[in-house]
C-alpha cells in the first residue's frame, strides 16, 4: 500500500472518528443544558409532558393516582383520565418512587434520587424529609400494609418501624468485576463520578472535542491548498 492510501484511508478514519466524536460532545451537551435549551413542559399538560418514572395507585380508592416524573408529581382523582401537579417542597429531577399509605389515601410518599423521601399527611400540601440513615442511591421503595417503609439499597434491606430504621446487610458474596465496571462506565460517562464538578468537566470535554476536530478540519483544509 502506497503512502497516499494510506495517507487517504487515514484521512477517511479520521473523519468518521471526528463524525462520531463531535455527535457524542453535542449530545453531552444538550444533555447538561437540556432545561435551558428547551423549556420544560408547562404543568398543566400533565405528566405526560416529561419522562414517566414511576406510579402509584391507591389500594383502597382505586381511582387515585400518583405518578412520577422528571418535572415533580402528579395526582389524578379520576383514575388517570385527568392530572394535577403536587407541589413539591425542593426542585424534582428524578421522582424514582412514589405510593401511598394503605390505609391512609391522603398520605404520600415520594422519593427523589437526589433529595430523598418525602412524606406528605395532606394530600401533598406539605411535605417533610424523612431521615433515611444511608446515603447510598435508593434502589427500591415500597410501603407495606402496615405502613412500614422498605428500601432497598446496595447496603441491603433497610426498614423503618414505628420511626425506627433497622437493616438487613447485604450477603457478602464477590461482587461481579462487570457489574462494577459498568457502575463505573456510567458514572464516568454521565459525570456522577466527578461529583459537584461533573457538569463543568464533562461540558469542558465537549467543548475541548469541538474545537479539537474543528481545528483539525482548518488545518487539513490549509493542508490541502
Amino acid at each position: 500500500m502506497t503512502t497516499k492510501k494510506i495517507r487517504s484511508l487515514h484521512r477517511q478514519i479520521g473523519l468518521s472518528a471526528s463524525l462520531w466524536l463531535v455527535i457524542a460532545a453535542l449530545t453531552t451537551l444538550v444533555l447538561n443544558h437540556r432545561k435551558q435549551l428547551f423549556p420544560p413542559a408547562p404543568q398543566n399538560a400533565g405528566p405526560y409532558g416529561h419522562y414517566l418514572l414511576s406510579h402509584a395507585i391507591c389500594a383502597s380508592q382505586p381511582e387515585l393516582v400518583l405518578v412520577g416524573t422528571d418535572g415533580g408529581v402528579f395526582f389524578s382523582e379520576t383514575g388517570g383520565k385527568t392530572y394535577t401537579p403536587v407541589s413539591l417542597p425542593v426542585e424534582a429531577t428524578q421522582v424514582v418512587a412514589v405510593a401511598f399509605h394503605p390505609n391512609e389515601p391522603s398520605h404520600y410518599y415520594a422519593v427523589l434520587r437526589q433529595q430523598g423521601i418525602y412524606s406528605s399527611l395532606d394530600s401533598g400540601k406539605l411535605w417533610t424529609k424523612i431521615n433515611f440513615p444511608s446515603k447510598a442511591p435508593i434502589q427500591s421503595f415500597q410501603v407495606g400494609f402496615d405502613g412500614t417503609l422498605s428500601v432497598l439499597t446496595t447496603e441491603g434491606l433497610h426498614r423503618r418501624v414505628q420511626e425506627s430504621w433497622s437493616l438487613t446487610p447485604a450477603s457478602q458474596q464477590p461482587v461481579s468485576p462487570q457489574r462494577d465496571f459498568v457502575r463505573t462506565a456510567y458514572n464516568l460517562h454521565d459525570g456522577t463520578a466527578w461529583g459537584p464538578l461533573g457538569l463543568w468537566i464533562t461540558d469542558l470535554l465537549s467543548l475541548s472535542i469541538l474545537g479539537l476536530v474543528g481545528s483539525g478540519i482548518v488545518l487539513w483544509k490549509k493542508q490541502s491548498e
